[in-house]
């Protein structure tokens, strides 16, 4: 609470001493109901339950300044109640001479996929979520310079402005390049932090005609933290993390889009930090003999989740997702499946606007797939989620 406290005191400064400009305010209000079913994982032994969630987000404009912030209450049946004050964005942006000025906290979002973003160099996002979330941003001072056909940035980034996260977190500097031409663009990105060490990142993307895109990014990443490997489970070893070096990710994917409102995206993506699929088969198989050998094994056993921290989770991933807009119900549908373990992940969901206020919205998201596959061992196999949206 003490790293947001800097910037809602910042934010209430600023608010007092630009009083006489005109402020710009949007707010919305969300409420939430998940209910989750239990797996058969043998790493975790969280009983079904349920969670309600009420999220007030409103986004701030004053002169030069915007805000985003969150109040975000969680009640979780078993677990109690929680609130939250995040102070999501806050930062300032002005000019001197030909360079465009921003400092201040914001996220900083330079990925062009749908599902996994490898260029999330800076605090990662989670894709897609079921319930409700919060994203937030990092502090950040930078330079940028607009030509006619793109952009050159330099930054300044430090991760530890988040309050949500109780660890410490990279700082160093980066800098992009971004590059538009006819139905074309690309970027580049590196980032030197005190972690990691160098990152190196890249994206592509192209349209072709009215309905097709291609697109794609990468990264490399000097050094990562990675679980060690299990043993074998007479070992009784608790999991340990250890430093590698020379990670790297890529991803390839396709939108095709029909003026019906149809839009499919399709995208495949490879993560050289991810455990081998027989690394994922052999926790499995030491939790369920840990779970036959009683309780004086349970401590071991459930240690091994925390596996599931790792950076990276499966080496293979393809995703397909459907929607249907501009209709006054919306559909989608999101298939994620890993071929080197069998594992699937499937998400179905709807949402109407019942007025330009309103939004009402459900989902179903399923892991399952291969019994010893990483979907196959989270501690829950199906989430239901309703959703309430209220624009003021």
């Amino acid at each position: 609470m003490r790293r947001n406290a800097f910037w809602l005191l910042l934010m209430l400064f600023s608010a007092s001493e630009l009083k006489a400009a005109s402020l710009a305010q949007q707010w919305e209000l969300a409420v939430a109901v998940n209910a989750k079913s239990r797996s058969e994982s043998a790493i975790f032994d969280i009983e079904s339950g349920y969670e309600r969630q009420a999220k007030l987000q409103g986004a701030l404009q004053l002169a030069g300044w915007e805000g985003q912030v969150s109040v975000l209450h969680d009640a979780d049946n078993g677990a109690g109640e929680e609130s939250e004050l995040i102070v999501e964005e806050f930062f300032w942006q002005g000019g001197w001479f030909d360079w465009d000025l921003l400092a201040g906290k914001r996220r900083l979002d330079y990925g062009v996929s749908y599902a996994h973003r490898p260029l999330d160099l800076f605090l990662p996002m989670e894709r897609n979520p079921v319930s409700l979330r919060t994203n937030e941003g990092v502090a950040v001072v930078s330079a940028s310079r607009f030509t006619a056909s793109g952009e050159l940035s330099l930054m300044l980034v430090d991760a530890n402005a988040s309050q949500l996260i109780d660890e410490a977190l990279p700082k160093g500097i980066a800098a992009r390049w971004y590059q538009l031409e006819g139905e074309s663009e690309w970027q580049l990105l590196g980032y030197l932090d005190d972690q990691r060490g160098l990152n190196i990142g890249a994206s592509w993307v192209a349209t072709y005609g009215e309905s097709w895109e291609l697109h794609s990014e990468g990264r490399y990443q000097q050094h990562y933290r990675q679980w060690l490997k299990p043993d074998g489970p007479e070992a009784s070893v608790s999991p340990r993390e250890g430093e590698q070096s020379d990670g790297w990710q890529a991803l390839l994917g396709m939108t095709w889009a029909h003026r019906a409102g149809h839009t499919v995206i399709a995208e495949y993506w490879f993560d050289s930090r991810a455990w081998h699929t027989r690394d994922w088969k052999k926790l499995s198989e030491n939790a369920r003999w840990y779970r036959e050998q009683g309780v004086r094994w349970d401590g071991i056993r459930y240690a091994s989740a925390a596996a599931f921290l790792s950076e990276g989770r499966n080496r293979h991933n393809v995703m397909l997702h459907w929607r249907l807009s501009n209709h006054n119900y919306n559909p989608k549908l999101d298939l994620l499946y890993s071929p080197d373990d069998g594992g699937l992940v499937v998400t179905t969901g709807i949402h109407r606007e019942m007025n330009s206020n309103w939004t009402l919205g459900a989902s179903i998201r399923y892991f399952g797939g291969a019994k010893q596959s990483y979907f196959a061992q989270l501690p829950s196999d199906t989430h239901v989620t309703l959703t309430a949206n209220m624009n003021f």
